[in-house]
């Protein structure tokens, strides 16, 4: 089994290229629904943020290990394991396809990268990407650049990346790019 990884900073169009790709059918894990229900789900999780930031409310803790870089490493810490868990059970359970995709915003941060046979990247021009955020989290300009500001740059990812789809016009436009994407992929992967 292939193990495709999608990643790509944030408002860059991850959520939209998972649904293009579940919309074909093809089987998508994504990390950031992973780490939704370990918050709501695991009991491990909440105790050692019950204990570590008196809150198991996901927003409350972002907003508390945004500010301060030795909390957000023994986060990380403490859930990229049990992400991992779910990551390699999802793998299992999947053994008998051709291939999988997982959708991982922090894949190179994390990681995760080494579990990967191919990496796509989602990218998007950063004003775009600002105005994207500023609509869709009702933030200002200023924070929206603060959370851009505050991940890995694109650059070393492109690098890094065996496919890079950009996403800086139109929904269709996107769309087209996904579909050249497929048909290339299944291309490669005739040859894998």
């Amino acid at each position: 089994m292939l193990k495709i990884a999608i990643t790509g900073n944030i408002a860059s169009g991850k959520s939209l290229f998972e649904k293009f790709l579940k919309d074909k059918g093809f089987k998508v894990l994504c990390l950031d629904n992973v780490t939704h229900s370990l918050y709501e789900n695991s009991p491990r999780l909440r105790e050692f943020l019950l204990k570590k930031f008196n809150t198991v409310n996901r927003i409350e803790v972002a907003d508390i290990v945004f500010n301060n870089s030795i909390l957000k490493k023994e986060l990380e810490d403490f859930i990229y394991p049990l992400i991992l868990d779910e990551m390699k059970n999802f793998f299992k359970e999947n053994l008998n396809k051709p291939f999988v995709f997982v959708s991982a915003a922090l894949l190179f941060e994390a990681g995760f990268d080494k579990y990967f046979d191919k990496i796509v990247l989602i990218c998007a021009d950063e004003n775009i990407r600002i105005k994207r955020l500023m609509a869709r989290n009702s933030i200002s300009k200023a924070e929206a650049k603060l959370r851009i500001d505050s991940q890995m740059k694109e650059d070393f990812k492109k690098e890094h990346a065996d496919y890079v789809i950009d996403n800086s016009g139109t929904k269709e436009e996107f769309k087209d790019a996904v579909d050249v994407f497929i048909n290339m992929f299944l291309e490669d992967l005739k040859a894998f």
